[in-house]
């Protein structure tokens, strides 16, 4: 997320002087310690701790609040707005739909504002996949394993291949399935009021915004699109040349 923490965030932030984040899943706090080096107010973590203490990590800044929790047990609790919320949490269809879902209920999202997804590319864009499977209730839980995944082919790898550790679901595509999937069913309930893009570089990065934004934001917003774009085809060549 880092990569296109500084590529992409960190840019539009300055330009639009953001102040206030939310970030759903921050790891070690890679991509946190970059945004933090910006003049920002306030900033939200929501992370179980499974990779880092980022309480301990940030108790010496008093902008920084952790909330060390699954996401849709803390959005629901949560008042105020943010500029910017940041969704790299629980790679999977129940928990991205419904954290938009909640965050569209509670008016979570500056009407300025921007949410950027982590992971809307190979290999979870369009599969599963479970930190605790047992917290997502059983008719959304798709059949897992813990076996590695190859591009291109749905069905698990019996040896080797991406994110072998992690429950993965055991078939790529179709209803329910996938980061982009929740957020393409998402937008699909509200079709007038969300704008979406995309940079399509593995494993991705999505961007949504609210579409009645004035007509200067409208027009960033276009330049967006088309330095994604361009991002995007750049690094398509650069990956063809073996770099």
């Amino acid at each position: 997320m880092e990569g296109f923490t500084r590529h992409f965030i960190l840019p539009l932030a300055r330009r639009r002087g953001w102040t206030s984040f939310c970030e759903i899943g921050a790891s070690t706090g890679l991509a946190t310690d970059e945004i933090l080096r910006l003049p920002i107010t306030s900033y939200t973590i929501i992370d179980p701790g499974f990779d880092a203490d980022l309480a301990r990590k940030y108790a010496g800044d008093a902008r920084v609040i952790v909330k060390k929790a699954n996401s849709l047990d803390v959005l629901p609790t949560i008042d105020g707005t943010y500029d910017c919320i940041l969704i790299d949490g629980d790679h999977n269809w129940f928990t991205v739909f419904n954290e938009l879902r909640v965050i569209r209920e509670r008016g979570l999202l500056n009407h300025a504002g921007m949410i950027f997804f982590h992971d809307v590319d190979w290999p979870f864009g369009r599969r599963d996949m479970y930190y605790q499977p047992d917290t997502i209730p059983q008719e959304y839980r798709h059949e897992y394993e813990r076996k590695g995944l190859i591009r291109g082919q749905s069905q698990l790898a019996d040896v080797g291949g991406a994110n072998a550790k992690d429950c993965n679901a055991v078939h790529e595509g179709g209803p329910r399935n996938g980061v982009l999937t929740a957020i393409e069913d998402f937008q699909s309930t509200h079709p007038s009021e969300y704008s979406f893009c995309r940079v399509r570089l593995e494993p991705g990065l999505g961007i949504l915004q609210y579409r009645q934004q004035t007509f200067s934001k409208k027009v960033a917003f276009l330049l967006l699109r088309i330095k994604t774009w361009i991002y995007s085809c750049y690094s398509l060549v650069l990956r063809l040349k073996g770099r």
